[in-house]
């Protein structure tokens, strides 16, 4: 490229740290101004990632002419307003998972990237890792044959206070959110449809929030998926993707994976190594970089009609459980 991507980051928290930690990673990226709530935690954050701007409002920030693409790092219910507002500025976005809190307010931010001609992604980081990216070579190859069977845990024992985030349910606290959102979108991947039928069981916390679910998929050829996620224990986070010539597996992390196994019937399960420096947001900053320099309005693999029906999914999800969010 000509010059670099210039990245805002709106919202500060902990996931923007790591996505501003790994833009030094990247080929064609850098951060360029960071916008907060207050001046004083944008400038703290800039400074800390050595970004030239830091403004004490996401309007300002917006403002800016100079950069190129925003990243939104706020908490889930915030987003479809975070990016509708980046959209209005004109500004390419990169809205971390889950893009929306449902399919109708993602139906909105689309529409509304489609009317300004801007460049619009979730970031689903995990879809980006040298490691996933094999898996889908392998899967495109037929190497383990029909697919017909996915099983993926993913679950971390939150150890915060009560009044957390992930504990509130009128921020889109819960375990589905979070951490569901991953498995969801990998069976979306794998398959490259949705279920035709949806099995689910949950338990709710004191506060309403969701904090442990199992789901089964079935789709229209028979094969199956088999996910779980959970905010109040940890889980293996181990996939394995099972078909009639043999199996993939992610042994763990496999939201950030760097190593993958594969295994054919007859022969020698083979072992590859995918490390990578970072967190892995790199990868996901420099495919949007990618689709900029090419004019691209949406990610080839993470494309917005699949988000969309990736968050009809945990809709029907949530209705099996009559678990409403605020303005439902």
């Amino acid at each position: 490229m000509s010059k670099k991507v210039r990245w805002g980051v709106l919202g500060c928290g902990t996931i923007a740290n790591e996505f501003a930690q790994d833009l030094a990673y990247t080929k064609n990226c850098e951060l360029f101004a960071a916008g907060s709530r207050t001046l004083k935690k944008a400038r703290f954050f800039a400074d800390k990632y050595k970004a030239p701007r830091a403004y004490g409002s996401y309007q300002q920030l917006l403002n800016d002419k100079d950069i190129d693409a925003v990243y939104i790092a706020t908490p889930h219910p915030f987003h479809m307003e975070n990016t509708l507002q980046s959209i209005k500025a004109g500004h390419a976005v990169l809205c971390e998972k889950p893009a929306a809190v449902n399919a109708k307010q993602f139906c909105k931010m689309q529409k509304a990237a489609a009317g300004k001609g801007v460049f619009l992604m979730e970031g689903m980081w995990t879809r980006f890792f040298p490691a996933m990216r094999q898996l889908r070579k392998w899967l495109d190859e037929k190497r383990i044959g029909d697919v017909l069977e996915l099983k993926a845990d993913f679950g971390f024992h939150f150890k915060v206070p009560p009044e957390h985030r992930i504990h509130n349910i009128l921020l889109g606290g819960g375990a589905l959110l979070d951490l569901g959102i991953y498995v969801v979108s990998l069976a979306s991947m794998v398959y490259g449809v949705q279920p035709k039928e949806i099995v689910s069981v949950i338990h709710r916390e004191k506060t309403g929030a969701d904090d442990q679910a199992s789901i089964l998929f079935q789709y229209e050829n028979g094969a199956s998926a088999s996910l779980s996620c959970s905010s109040r224990f940890a889980m293996k986070q181990r996939v394995c993707v099972y078909g009639t010539k043999g199996m993939i597996i992610i042994p763990d992390n496999f939201y950030r994976p760097s190593e993958i196994i594969l295994e054919i019937e007859g022969q020698q399960a083979g072992t590859y190594d995918f490390e990578h420096p970072g967190n892995g947001f790199q990868f996901e900053a420099d495919h949007v970089a990618d689709c900029l320099e090419k004019g691209k309005m949406e990610s080839e693999i993470m494309p917005l009609s699949e988000t969309a029906e990736i968050l009809k999914t945990m809709d029907k999800i949530r209705r099996q459980w009559k678990l409403k969010y605020p303005d439902e």
